[in-house]
């Protein structure tokens, strides 16, 4: 029996620990954090994001959108993962995600100046903006890491393992 059980501690800690750990806010198990200060373009936030395993935020519904305005404030101008770069006028999000949900401001998104990158908190709360690559002043962004598949599945193979274990153990 300890060796099933120190078996499956090592799966659970293999699997802990091939996943990079980030520190930050968890919702619907993503998690969120900012990029570093002073990157100003929506192009370094997103590479900074994949570098770190995630995307800039993909916002799906108003919960989602109401859950970062609570945990990031509702003033800080953000960048978001919503882009119409590849097709004016086309909006998608950079992770992939369809677009099933929108927060624009009045009177946005406008393209004023070419605008194809979209920030949060812009005339409100959560308010949408779309801007050009450089901003509508200097950003940061919000990451979203969205955890794998296969290190979820490995994870939760292991834990039903050690239950089963520590029933027979009692």
């Amino acid at each position: 029996m300890k060796k099933i059980l120190k078996g499956f501690t090592a799966v659970i800690f293999a699997a802990m620990f091939s996943a990079t750990v980030f520190a930050g806010p968890v919702y619907n198990g993503h998690t969120y954090f900012l990029t570093s200060g002073g990157l100003g373009s929506w192009a370094a936030a997103e590479a900074e994001a994949i570098a770190s395993g995630g995307n800039l935020v993909a916002i799906n519904d108003a919960a989602e959108q109401a859950y970062l305005v609570s945990e990031f404030g509702g003033v800080e101008r953000l960048w978001i993962g919503l882009t119409d770069a590849a097709s004016e006028g086309t909006f998608g999000w950079s992770n992939g995600d369809a677009v099933t949900y929108l927060n624009w401001a009045a009177g946005e998104p406008n393209n004023l100046g070419n605008e194809d990158f979209t920030v949060m908190n812009w005339s409100g709360p959560g308010n949408w903006n779309d801007c050009p690559l450089a901003g509508c002043g200097g950003h940061r962004g919000i990451i979203e890491v969205v955890p794998e598949p296969s290190t979820l599945a490995v994870l939760g193979i292991s834990l039903i393992g050690l239950g089963i274990a520590r029933r027979r153990r009692a």
